[in-house]
């Protein structure tokens, strides 16, 4: 008798743990292998948030700016403020993404360039959330970094000190 007693509190925790595998693995096949987390939105970040994309984001490491609402982010226009990068890419709207915050950088941090880019330029908003050197059109642009290596066409990937988005105007 005193060893089934022993015996059934070990059967009731093998149980809640087989129990607690089973929704986790049942939550992992519902959310298709991406991770999801609760309160996403409360508290405070440590360098990156979650957010859901307005629309796909079919290119990584691209500037994003708000979207929609706060909770939605969409890729940054020239003339728009950035609050940070995506390292990843989403097929559709809806999506949760990682934002690499631009004013929390712990480290560098890949952009895309639209033009040709020297190593040690200061980079700016572009067109379609890529990064250029000091705009020569007329217009409102954000600063949001040192380039650390070197861009040779549109589409290059660099590697870039961030710093929070500074407004910069040029008159044409």
């Amino acid at each position: 008798m005193k060893e089934m007693m022993i015996g059934l509190p070990a059967i009731l925790i093998l149980a809640a743990l087989t129990t607690a595998l089973a929704v986790a693995a049942w939550g992992a096949i519902l959310n298709r292998g991406r991770l999801s987390a609760c309160n996403v939105g409360e508290g405070t970040h440590a360098g990156s948030v979650t957010r859901k994309t307005d629309a796909a984001i079919a290119t990584r490491h691209l500037l994003v700016k708000v979207g929609s609402d706060a909770g939605h982010v969409a890729a940054c226009g020239a003339s728009e403020v950035p609050i940070g990068t995506v390292p990843d890419e989403a097929s559709a709207a809806e999506e949760n993404v990682e934002v690499a915050l631009l004013g929390a950088a712990t480290s560098t941090r890949k952009m895309v360039a639209s033009e040709a880019i020297d190593a040690g330029e200061k980079v700016y908003t572009a067109a379609s959330g890529k990064v250029q050197d000091l705009p020569a059109g007329a217009g409102t642009y954000y600063c949001v970094g040192t380039a650390l290596t070197a861009a040779s066409a549109d589409g290059d990937v660099i590697e870039v000190d961030p710093a929070p988005a500074e407004k910069t105007v040029v008159s044409g």
